[in-house]
């Protein structure tokens, strides 16, 4: 039984069980995904997940179920849950289904071709990429994992108020993993990777781009030693960037601000970044992972300016915190996997980008450090004050000039105090997930070393 038909008997066998307001959140996805090591296939995955859930008013109560299964006993299920945990559940208040945006934005992320790749072709592809990072450098000792995946997934969220969205979205990606080291016998090693996908065709990754970037990553930073403790000019790359902001993104949740896990409370309308920063939420961009059309409560989704040249304008809601704040529906609803809580998340948030090359940046820097990896993201950040301390990997310039790896170094401060004192922003986003960052360089910030 295809979804459109399971729809129509659930729908249909709930009325005449006695539910008066149905609907259903039905997410699938597929994915073939092959990864080489040594010249041999080291996993081959094939997988397919999803499934659907369900909830329905009846007696004046809301009830919840899900399945994985599209058959006549999963309706016969569905209902009987739902009706059985509504006679027990309390509801902190009372729900109300969405009949739906008065429009939606056409955005398209889907390939129907993009599935149907022969998995020869990705398990060429994922040896050819190590055969290339070992052939480019001697010093790469080993490819630790070389990977080439397709995917689709689609959702469908419909109920008996007339809401009725659905989208598709497709995805190829490529990516390597080197270890490498000067010599055979030597003790040092270093490790890099690059990741590279399309929305449209896996023709399109660029698979020798990809190895030796990978390879770029990894040898560049052999040789690496600390730097003496200091307060340094901090030059983040986008990648590092990017790491920095996700880790900071829930200050601009609702929920997070609800509940006190933001700094930004109560700063709407107020100055709380330098004038050079504007961080938008886009989630009708072309060509880019997380886009959509609508949000998880089936709310048409817009662009939003979060902050507009270092003033706060909005923070991110869904119907349920847009409601309490008494504040405009951001559509950004999110749940993780069909029988996720509906929560509060960005779609694609990014720092507007400035006009300097990352080279460019490093030019005009008489004496500071590049970091390109950040690391422990999860232990060493504080989204409710702000605070960070990471280790970090990046290289020391002096005179405009890099001139050596760093290593061993801790780089600390507080996300909303490097908002106010960003000095340069570079002119390199790089979509590849829901939030990205340019490269940003920071006035000064306390690294410990040596």
């Amino acid at each position: 039984m295809n979804i459109e038909e399971f729809q129509e008997v659930l729908f249909a066998k709930g009325r005449e069980a006695g539910f008066t307001e149905m609907e259903i959140y039905y997410a699938n996805g597929r994915s073939t995904s092959v990864s080489v090591l040594k010249g041999e296939i080291d996993a081959y995955n094939n997988a397919q997940t999803g499934g659907l859930s369900f909830r329905g008013l009846i007696g004046g109560k809301m009830g919840y179920s899900s399945t994985e299964r599209l058959d006549h006993e999963s309706i016969a299920y569905l209902l009987d849950e739902a009706g059985s945990n509504a006679e027990v559940l309390e509801n902190e208040e009372p729900e109300e289904l969405f009949a739906g945006s008065e429009h939606y934005h056409s955005v398209n992320t889907y390939s129907a071709s993009l599935i149907k790749t022969p998995p020869d072709q990705l398990i060429e592809a994922a040896l050819a990429m190590e055969r290339i990072a070992l052939n480019a450098d001697r010093r790469i000792d080993m490819v630790r994992r070389s990977v080439a995946s397709v995917s689709e997934s689609e959702v469908l969220i419909s109920n008996t108020k007339g809401l009725n969205c659905h989208r598709q979205h497709s995805s190829a990606s490529a990516s390597i993993y080197v270890l490498a080291k000067e010599s055979k016998d030597a003790k040092e090693t270093v490790t890099g990777g690059w990741f590279d996908f399309s929305l449209r065709s896996f023709d399109d990754i660029d698979l020798e781009a990809v190895a030796l970037t990978g390879v770029r990553e990894a040898v560049s930073k052999l040789g690496a030693s600390t730097v003496q403790s200091d307060n340094y000019p901090i030059i983040f790359r986008n990648d590092a960037a990017t790491s920095l902001l996700s880790s900071f993104a829930s200050v601009f949740s609702a929920e997070s601000v609800d509940k006190g896990f933001s700094r930004l409370k109560g700063k709407l309308g107020e100055q709380v970044a330098g004038s050079n920063i504007s961080i938008i939420d886009d989630p009708l961009m072309v060509n880019v992972p997380s886009s959509k059309a609508f949000d998880a409560e089936g709310s048409a989704t817009a662009r939003h300016e979060l902050i507009k040249d270092g003033r706060l304008l909005t923070f991110l809601h869904n119907r349920k915190t847009a409601r309490k704040a008494g504040a405009a529906n951001t559509a950004n609803a999110a749940k993780g996997g069909y029988k996720g809580l509906v929560e509060v998340s960005h779609h694609n948030l990014y720092i507007a980008p400035g006009t300097a090359s990352l080279a460019e940046i490093i030019r005009k820097t008489d004496r500071g450090i590049l970091i390109v990896e950040l690391q422990g993201l999860h232990a060493g950040t504080n989204a409710t004050s702000g605070s960070f301390s990471l280790a970090a990997i990046g290289y020391l310039i002096e005179h405009g000039e890099i001139v050596r790896p760093v290593n061993q170094i801790t780089v600390s401060g507080n996300f909303f105090e490097l908002l106010n004192g960003i000095e340069e922003i570079g002119n390199d986003l790089r979509f590849i997930g829901s939030c990205t960052s340019p490269t940003l360089k920071v006035s000064s910030l306390s690294v410990s070393g040596a």
